[in-house]
């Protein structure tokens, strides 16, 4: 049988996705790092605006769908107003309110393109802003390694802010799903200079998810001290997929971590219903230790751990319910791979990734259960008999809460890539859109929630490379990471975009 090595490459893609998932292809290790099953359209060859206008494919013309708004630049000092003390002189207060905005503003509601930032990097899943600087930019590599771009640089520079030992560190190749997945600053970065990261240790066929912190160096700001480094919480992961990853610190100063359901197919290791395991989870704790003894603090799967120290918050919904593991605080998700906080709103969006039929958007909740594995989607998994009547964002039956929105994992489609909610200065007619992506299709939806209804907008975009992940600027842009394979299916390149106006 003859093939083009085109045909070979989306073949490879396909058996990718397929592995990815442990879904169709009920299998458990090899998995893309966001994909679940083989479709067709995994790398179409042009990205189409909401106008339908087609744009160069970034894959063959350099920079791909660019704007005409320059990049950003850096706006780093606070703004300063004049003010009257109670003497009558007039003073300079300098106040620390949002970054001056270093665009022209876009008035109405322009078509969406993509502008690419910067290139050259390892499978990037995660940007994540400085919290005082909105144009410095950490960039967060699957491999294991955390860069800091600079504002005006465009490609990976070379030295590294953080390097972990991970899983998967050492490959160019679509497939692997567990290495460094997460990444947070502290709430008062960089007063209290602690840095967090969710990733996979080295060590036996794969590894669990560990949280750690560090410190910055106290002779370097642009470098972590390694040997700062505490293990805060670890869970024991029975498989290579559905790690989830993310991590984040929400408004409550509190550490949300997202996991998945460890894997296989069908929630293959029963955790999804389980309330006493942390997988198929939302959890949430307090990264200070207590330094109280706890049976919980322990790590079945993790034979290179000693010991790890953290505080269940008080406030968690099934403290001191001994059904459930008091991190817990929402449950039923199958694979969360991308998520975030709203910034103006501190709801909590996720990209839920799918078995093999649907992908979902959900908001979640204290106390929620999401219906994995029980529903998929709002749809019954496998004839299994629920409840499909909730409104979307309502609560069934059952008390399982529906999604915000769902597509079919049978369309091109295949796996969801959460990307975030816009707040830019660039397009107000954006402002509280939320964006998602597909890895496989590389199309990019969005929808407004009010907390009652959905608005949905539709395909907005067309990435052109797999979306593999996503981050912000701190100007409230919405980005979009993606990588970049040859015919023989290894990974050539990894870019940033920025979702900005289009023609």
């Amino acid at each position: 049988m003859n093939f083009s090595m085109r045909s070979l490459s989306c073949l490879a893609v396909s058996l990718a996705c397929i592995a990815c998932g442990g879904d169709k292809g009920d299998t458990v290790d090899g998995q893309t790092s966001v994909a679940t099953e083989s479709t067709t359209n995994a790398t179409p060859a042009t990205t189409t605006d909401t106008g339908g206008t087609t744009v160069d494919d970034p894959t063959t013309a350099g920079p791909g769908p660019e704007t005409t708004n320059p990049p950003p630049t850096s706006s780093t000092a606070p703004t300063t107003e004049t003010s009257a003390d109670p003497t009558g002189e007039t003073t300079d207060d300098t106040t620390t309110g949002p970054p001056a905005c270093p665009y022209t503003p876009v008035d109405g509601a322009p078509t969406v393109a993509l502008q690419m930032l910067a290139s050259g990097f390892d499978r990037p899943v995660l940007v994540v802003p400085h919290p005082q600087d909105p144009d410095r930019l950490f960039v967060v590599e699957q491999g294991g390694h955390v860069k800091i771009l600079e504002p005006g640089e465009t490609t990976a520079p070379q030295s590294d802010f953080l390097v972990v030992d991970s899983q998967n560190a050492n490959t160019d190749e679509i497939g692997p799903e567990q290495g460094l997945l997460g990444f947070a600053f502290h709430p008062d970065f960089p007063d209290d200079p602690r840095i967090y990261v969710n990733y996979n240790p080295e060590g036996g066929d794969f590894g669990p998810t560990f949280i750690d912190e560090y410190a910055l160096d106290p002779g370097d700001p642009n470098k972590v001290d390694p040997a700062s480094r505490r293990l805060v919480y670890a869970v024991g992961q029975p498989a290579s997929n559905h790690n989830g990853g993310m991590i984040n610190f929400g408004a409550d100063g509190y550490l949300y971590i997202g996991m998945g359901d460890g894997g296989g197919s069908g929630d293959t290791y029963g955790t999804s219903r389980d309330t006493a395991s942390q997988l198929a989870k939302f959890l949430r704790i307090d990264v200070e230790p207590d330094n109280v003894p706890d049976s919980n603090k322990a790590c079945d799967d993790c034979p290179m751990v000693d010991g790890f120290d953290f505080t269940v918050p008080a406030d968690n919904p099934f403290v001191g319910d001994d059904a459930y593991a008091p991190e817990i605080w929402a449950m039923g998700v199958r694979n969360p791979w991308r998520w975030q906080f709203d910034s103006a709103t501190g709801l909590l969006y996720a990209g839920d990734v799918g078995q093999g039929s649907y992908e979902e958007v959900d908001v979640i909740e204290k106390g929620g259960d999401y219906g994995w594995n029980v529903m998929e989607g709002n749809n019954c998994f496998q004839g299994a008999p629920c409840d499909t009547s909730a409104a979307p964002g309502g609560v069934n039956g059952d008390g399982q809460t529906a999604p915000l929105t769902e597509y079919d994992s049978n369309q091109g489609n295949c796996s969801i890539t959460g990307l975030g909610v816009y707040h830019s200065c660039e397009v107000p007619a954006w402002d509280g859109v939320y964006f998602y992506a597909d890895y496989c299709s590389t199309d990019i939806w969005g929808l407004r929630w009010d907390g009652s209804t959905v608005e949905e907008l539709g395909i907005l975009a067309t990435a052109g490379e797999a979306v593999i992940g996503t981050g912000t600027t701190g100007h409230g842009d919405v980005l979009v990471t993606t990588v970049v394979t040859d015919d023989f299916n290894q990974i050539t390149d990894g870019k940033i975009y920025r979702i900005a106006p289009g023609g």
